[in-house]
């Protein structure tokens, strides 16, 4: 299956990166991924006083859709079949731990076990930009990545659906075994014919990142 790639956003430890022509580094923001309240107006000059209550997967999806300029992409009877399919290795560990120490409090923080689902931030990214299609989120493990990405190729092969917003996504507040703390992400949405920036199809077996193409179109 051969995708067009109509836009991509990137959040990594550097920066935020699109096909809009974002280029901006936390440096710069001076601030930590996926950054604070005040990143979205930093970044594209928009104010968003919900952006601050969303847990760190669901602030790096918004800022790479953000940066892809999905809002602005399609119709709204194309967002109504669009398939949201985003893999994950850490899932939303973050709020896990968040709602397991809250056991040991008076009052548990019952508010936080939502969030504990890794689905959650792909609710964020379909309530804001009006995605109607499903909603898939995918966990792999570290030597694993893609497996999301294939997905959604699948789905495009056998005309599941004509768009689907796909990539990856990461994030930790605190250290863990082997991971430093912050956020990465990528959303790219992939259409099943037309024009786009650049065609896409599931790479080699000599390349073990088989999102490096998508990444390189941010740079």
């Amino acid at each position: 299956m051969v995708a067009q790639v109509l836009a991509v956003g990137l959040v990594d430890r550097d920066g935020v990166y699109g096909t809009t022509g974002v280029s901006v580094t936390w440096e710069q923001l001076a601030t930590d991924p996926p950054g604070t309240a005040k990143t979205l107006k930093a970044v594209f000059d928009r104010t968003d006083p919900t952006f601050r209550r969303i847990d760190l997967p669901a602030k790096t999806l918004v800022l790479a859709a953000e940066a892809a300029g999905v809002g602005g992409l399609l119709t709204d009877e194309q967002r109504a079949a669009t398939t949201i399919c985003v893999e994950t290795e850490v899932g939303s560990i973050t709020t896990d731990v968040d709602f397991q120490e809250s056991l040991n409090e008076e009052v548990v923080q019952a508010g936080l076990f939502p969030y504990s689902l890794t689905s959650t931030c792909l609710g964020e990214l379909a309530l804001r930009y009006g995605l109607r299609g499903a909603t898939i989120s995918v966990s792999v493990l570290p030597d694993g990545p893609g497996e999301g990405l294939r997905e959604s190729l699948r789905i495009l092969a056998a005309g599941e659906a004509p768009f689907v917003l796909t990539g990856y996504v990461d994030a930790l507040r605190d250290p863990a075994e082997g991971r430093e703390p912050g956020a990465c992400g990528l959303l790219a949405l992939l259409a099943q014919h037309g024009e786009g920036l650049a065609p896409f199809s599931w790479p080699s077996a000599a390349d073990s990142d088989p999102f490096r193409p998508l990444r390189q179109l941010c740079h």
